[in-house]
């Protein structure tokens, strides 16, 4: 069972080299939309998964964008959840543990695979890919489930990124790509992917 804590935002690391900046924008409204009175207890029930690492770092397991919201929204200390303490390993069988757990995801913002030395250093480094956030409203539309498989995202952002060229500098420019997401999660191909719904 997970221990829950409480961590400085500013000193979790990510386990994933991107994220989408327009799935943390509905992170945040829906953060700040809490009353004061229940903010906490909000962000509790949505508590950062992370695993201790060598020399006792927290490294983000699930809900970077939960992280990163928060990061923008310049809150400091943010609730967690332990879910695994590898602190007595040394890097290398750090990685090789997180690996065969699937809690390690070195892809850059263009999805391409990079070294776990070159993941961002924080939650704030960590660059926008447009296509997770396409995922992650596809999902949110019901076109697709969210899979036990860590890489279910993944994988969807990936298979929009091969179909939709997308203008995301304007609200017009990423609905017009999010409509083209959801047309393509119709398609024939997207029935191979994790969490495909018939």
């Amino acid at each position: 069972m997970d221990t829950k804590a409480t961590a400085r935002i500013d000193e979790l690391k990510p386990t994933q080299g991107a994220l989408g900046m327009e799935h943390v924008r509905e992170k945040m409204r829906l953060t700040q939309e809490q009353p004061e009175q229940n903010r906490a207890a909000f962000m509790d029930e949505h508590a950062l998964r992370v695993v201790r690492g060598p020399g006792g770092t927290l490294h983000v397991i699930d809900h970077h964008h939960w992280a990163r919201a928060w990061d923008e929204l310049g809150m400091d200390i943010v609730p967690v959840s332990i879910a695994c303490d590898f602190s007595d390993r040394d890097h290398d069988a750090f990685v090789a543990a997180m690996r065969e757990e699937g809690w390690i995801h070195p892809f850059d913002a263009q999805g391409r695979e990079t070294s776990v030395d070159a993941l961002p250093p924080s939650i704030a480094a960590m660059p926008d890919d447009p296509y997770l956030s396409l995922a992650a409203f596809v999902r949110m539309a019901g076109m697709f489930e969210d899979s036990p498989e860590f890489n279910a995202k993944f994988a969807w952002a990936d298979y929009f990124r091969e179909r939709i060229e997308g203008d995301f500098a304007s609200i017009a420019g990423f609905a017009k790509a999010l409509a083209q997401a959801v047309a393509a999660s119709r398609e024939d191909e997207a029935r191979e992917l994790p969490g495909f719904k018939a």
